[in-house]
């Protein structure tokens, strides 16, 4: 029994890292997220390269509309100390986001047809994950998927899916690892396992089960004003700070108000937390040109 939990402690403690960024990612929508997303599939204690999507496939992963792509990597570096005796360690960190591979990969797989795995029809939240290990001389993959990741030299790669809306709209994700053992990447593959419903979720919650163009996902300029305001600080007082007019930040809010479908500030922070789930603006309109009707008698 101790030697299957001090084999499992390398997964768990991978999932629980894994499940604190998750945690923590925007409860909104914004441009950022899909990368915020890929940051936290990131191995713990080896150097690797995520890529999130989210879109909707058909049966066979094919393509029917690509919403956001986001990736983000770490990789090895050797650090030397100099406090007491000199020595060296290894450090991870992470990756330029302007890097070439990171930049290569994100927009192969933005314009890329098909996942060239179909991890099928899934419900929201239901996730499937699977893993291909580079290392073993019989393992095989789909070229496409393989293209994708040329130049990198991979250990592995754990690729994940789940369901968060209808229409086969999903979220996917493909993590690889740089070098490393099977044995790391089986931990890698349990530790994506155990977290991917979880991301499937604050998907949903973030973004929503519908498919969008983007318009409504917040900008950076609206991210950090919503940061502000989370902080109980008013329109003025936003403004002196940032070095903006009072007028320039009062359209920011009232674009917010907008994007998050909040009607009031209180409204507004609390879906901004994650609190509240909000009303689909088509679903707003829908029910006011329906009152529109019934009251003149159409």
């Amino acid at each position: 029994m101790n030697m299957l939990v001090k084999e499992a402690q390398p997964a768990l403690r991978a999932a629980v890292r894994m499940t604190e960024k998750i945690c923590a990612l925007p409860a909104v929508a914004t441009q950022d997220w899909c990368d915020l997303a890929a940051a936290a599939l990131l191995p713990v204690d080896q150097a690797g390269i995520a890529v999130v999507v989210i879109g909707q496939i058909d049966e066979h992963g094919v393509f029917v509309k690509n919403e956001a792509t986001g990736v983000a990597g770490t990789y090895t570096a050797e650090v030397t100390t100099t406090v007491g005796r000199s020595q060296s360690a290894t450090n991870l960190s992470s990756l330029d986001a302007n890097d070439v591979s990171l930049m290569r990969i994100k927009t192969t797989m933005a314009q890329a047809r098909e996942l060239s795995w179909g991890p099928g029809v899934l419900a929201p939240s239901v996730a499937k994950v699977t893993s291909i290990d580079r290392t073993h001389p019989s393992a095989s993959a789909p070229t496409g998927l393989l293209r994708r990741w040329e130049g990198v030299k991979l250990g592995g790669l754990v690729l994940a899916a789940a369901g968060i809306g209808p229409d086969k709209r999903v979220l996917a994700a493909e993590v690889g690892l740089i070098g490393g053992t099977t044995a790391q990447l089986e931990q890698m593959t349990a530790a994506v396992d155990a977290v991917a419903s979880s991301l499937a979720k604050r998907a949903i919650m973030a973004i929503g089960t519908e498919l969008t163009d983007g318009s409504m996902w917040l900008t950076v300029r609206e991210q950090i004003i919503l940061k502000h305001l989370l902080l109980g600080k008013s329109v003025k007082d936003i403004a002196e700070e940032l070095g903006r007019s009072p007028h320039t930040v009062h359209d920011h809010v009232k674009s917010l108000h907008k994007k998050l479908n909040a009607k009031s500030r209180g409204q507004l922070v609390a879906r901004a937390l994650g609190h509240v789930e909000p009303i689909p603006a088509a679903v707003v309109v829908s029910k006011t040109t329906t009152g529109a009707a019934e009251k003149s008698g159409t």
